[in-house]
């Protein structure tokens, strides 16, 4: 009977004292201690089912003209392309591709066999990363300018030009990088 004869008092007490006790009641209901961090993990497997790791992830938000035609509504593509194996014994990759802006924020994937040939329209000499016909057409030609960077490359194999906003080039990304979304 101690809460009701407080809570009587409090009754006859100005309307400010009924302000403040709503207020804590209000405080003690919204705080609560902190929630986890969310994290988010690789969108790739880290194996791929021959049990070939990956060896390479390279990820970038290209322009929507990396489809022809552009999707409707389309701000920018997340491009992700993961290589399984090593240049020196290509096995798989995996292809992942999100159009922001457009409503459907599916990924799409590709996946399927990679080989190392030679020669972009610069460079007759330069590696190349060819993609088998899993992938789409417009998404099977990369150059590998460094380990750190990869260029997508046109039907002709020279680099496809950006925009102001977005180029072409994907960066290299730690193998199985899990990422913590801000608080």
């Amino acid at each position: 009977m101690p809460v009701l004869g407080l809570l009587s008092g409090w009754r006859r007490t100005t309307g400010v004292g009924v302000l403040t006790l709503a207020a804590v009641l209000v405080a003690l209901i919204l705080i609560r201690g902190p929630d986890a961090p969310q994290t988010f993990g690789p969108w790739y497997p880290l194996t791929d089912q021959a049990g070939a790791r990956a060896s390479a992830d390279f990820e970038n938000h290209v322009p929507c003209t990396v489809d022809d035609p552009p999707v409707t509504d389309c701000q920018r593509v997340k491009l992700g392309v993961v290589l399984y194996g090593t240049p020196s014994a290509p096995s798989t990759y995996l292809i992942s591709i999100v159009r922001v802006g457009t409503g459907d924020d599916t990924r799409e994937t590709h996946e399927g066999t990679w080989t190392v040939t030679r020669g972009t329209a610069l460079d007759p000499a330069a590696t190349v990363y060819q993609l088998d016909a899993s992938a789409p057409a417009h998404l099977r030609t990369f150059w590998p300018v460094s380990t750190e960077i990869l260029y997508l490359l046109d039907q002709t194999r020279m680099p496809r030009p950006g925009t102001a906003a977005y180029g072409y080039a994907l960066t290299s990304i730690p193998i199985g990088q899990t990422i913590q979304a801000p608080g």
